[in-house]
């Protein structure tokens, strides 16, 4: 079902903060999990390029640790990081035959998680069992979704990817902040112009929200691009995908976030343009370096700011209003933690 965020539900939003403000205080501290839950999301744990076949990496996620692995077919893995036998880190052992050894006494487990193989000769436990998450693959990113069953499909692009060139990295500078923090910056339409320099206008009655994703027009001007036209779309509350074009050319940006501790994360950033004359055409090469530019230009402005913050909603004013619908939205979307136990 498609929803549209109106102006009466904006008006309601930033008017609120004027009945919470305390003159003696700091206004409503914003909680938007608790430290047993995550938000229900697609979050990128590794780049593509990270994990060939047959290999196998371990990578910080959530409150916990996964791994992540790639079978001989091709396809990508995220399971819980320990063993179920005495809790050894998987990841410092090995693939054999697309089943994962453990390093400490070579149990073994399949690609559906089960330990197989208990090389002392004892029957597998019925109980040896990893947890799973639902993993994708997409913009060079590899993806685990935090709950039994994923709301929307992982984040892409509106072409597909193999009329396209990707380049896909990590935000070099991870950040001390809840990740949705992070992404609550989608709606301070405040922040981009005074800390980006970026002039931003939305048509706020455009605003469209289905199966827990946002879709909006951002008319921007930036200084590497100069007047852009952006079409965002939000997926769940960490991930955003930006469509735009310059010189005639269309070139493509996301920026996700992956909690990697309660209160730290990781960011992962992708640029991708057309593909077609890219090996001859100079001026699509460039544009792929400059979108780089601008993405850890945005960030490394960012980074400080986040890594010092102390979120409250306190003083909000009428510029807020879309900032207001963002932390309302943020606040009601699905919270889950259903591999808690297992990746501790």
């Amino acid at each position: 079902m498609e929803t549209k965020m109106t102006d009466e539900t904006l008006a309601n939003e930033a008017a609120k903060p004027s009945r919470l403000v305390d003159a003696r205080g700091r206004g409503t501290k914003i909680e938007f999990r608790g430290e047993e839950e995550f938000h229900a999301c697609w979050y990128p744990v590794a780049l593509s390029s990270e994990v060939e076949r047959g290999s196998l990496i371990g990578a910080p996620f959530l409150d916990g640790r996964v791994i992540v692995y790639r079978t001989s077919d091709g396809i990508a893995h995220v399971r819980s990081a320990y063993c179920r036998h005495l809790g050894a880190d998987l990841s410092v052992g090995r693939l054999v035959n697309d089943t994962v050894q453990c390093p400490f006494h070579f149990w073994r487990y399949d690609v559906a998680g089960s330990c197989v193989d208990v090389p002392a000769g004892d029957p597998p436990p019925p109980y040896a069992k990893l947890f799973s998450y639902p993993t994708a693959e997409s913009l060079g990113l590899i993806w685990a979704f935090n709950g039994e069953t994923p709301l929307h499909p992982a984040p892409h692009f509106e072409q597909s990817e193999a009329a396209l060139v990707i380049e896909a990295y990590r935000n070099p500078l991870p950040m001390k902040v809840e990740s949705s923090i992070v992404f609550l910056n989608s709606f301070d339409l405040q922040h981009f112009r005074v800390v980006h320099g970026m002039p931003i206008e939305v048509d706020l009655d455009r605003v469209t929200e289905h199966e827990h994703t946002l879709g909006y027009e951002a008319r921007v001007s930036t200084p590497e691009f100069g007047e852009v036209v952006q079409d965002r779309r939000l997926w769940g509350v960490n991930t955003v995908t930006i469509a735009s074009e310059t010189g005639g050319r269309k070139f493509y940006q996301l920026h996700s976030l992956c909690p990697v501790e309660n209160h730290a994360t990781q960011g992962f950033l992708v640029s991708a343009t057309p593909a077609a004359d890219f090996a001859e055409d100079d001026s699509a090469r460039a544009l792929l370096a400059q979108s780089r530019e601008y993405a850890l230009r945005l960030v490394n402005e960012d980074a400080p700011i986040f890594d010092t913050l102390s979120f409250r909603r306190d003083n909000l004013t009428a510029s807020d209003r879309f900032l207001a619908f963002g932390i309302q939205y943020i606040r009601r979307y699905p919270r889950a933690h259903p591999g808690r136990e297992l990746i501790r």
